[in-house]
Parts: C-alpha cells; structure tokens; sequence
C-alpha cells in the first residue's frame, strides 16, 4: 500500500533517529518490538522485528504505528526482509527501511 507524503515524512524522521541507535531484534515468529527504539524520539513510530516459522524463514524488519500503550500496531507501515540466519545491523536495518519507504 502507498505511504502518504505525511507517513513518508514521518518514516524518513523516525529512521533518522534510529540510524543513531544500536538496535537489538527479537527473531520470534510474531511480530515484537525491537529493543531501543524509543518511540517518544521516533513521532509515535515503533520498530518491529519478526523471523518467518517456516522455509524460507526470512526475517522482517518493519515500522509500525504504537498504540497508546507504545506497543507495535500490526501491520508494519513498511518492511524489508533479509535471507535467513542473517542477523542484520543498525546500519542495514535503516538502509532496507529506508530504500522500502523510498518504494511506497
């Protein structure tokens, strides 16, 4: 789906902040928030991070709206993905995110 100009914006802010951070992922099989992405920095964006269950298993990184209890509002605004076992960096993770806002 399309990202408004608005939502574009405000994916493009929050990546900004997080290129800053050094992110720890959560590799479960739902989708959970990744660790130090501080959603009061990041415009009511929150990072998330999941691991498929089954072949491929690839895993996602994805930006979500928070809820007001600052948890991950399903589904991801935008999200990339990374081949399996991967364990990607900060750095990597803002750049797929990036590229996939650029996308919408």
């Amino acid at each position: 789906m399309p990202l408004s100009g608005a939502d574009k914006r405000r994916c493009l802010a929050a990546l900004d902040v997080l290129e800053t951070k050094k992110l720890y992922f959560d590799w479960s099989p739902n989708w959970a928030s990744i660790h130090d992405g501080n959603t009061s920095q990041l415009g009511g964006l929150k990072p998330g991070s999941r691991e498929d269950s089954a072949a491929p298993k690839l895993r996602w990184v994805g930006l979500f709206n928070a809820g007001s209890n600052k948890r991950i509002q399903p589904p991801p605004l935008v999200e990339a993905s990374f081949p399996a076992g991967t364990v990607p960096t900060t750095e990597e993770v803002v750049v797929a995110l990036r590229a996939a806002v650029n996308a919408a």
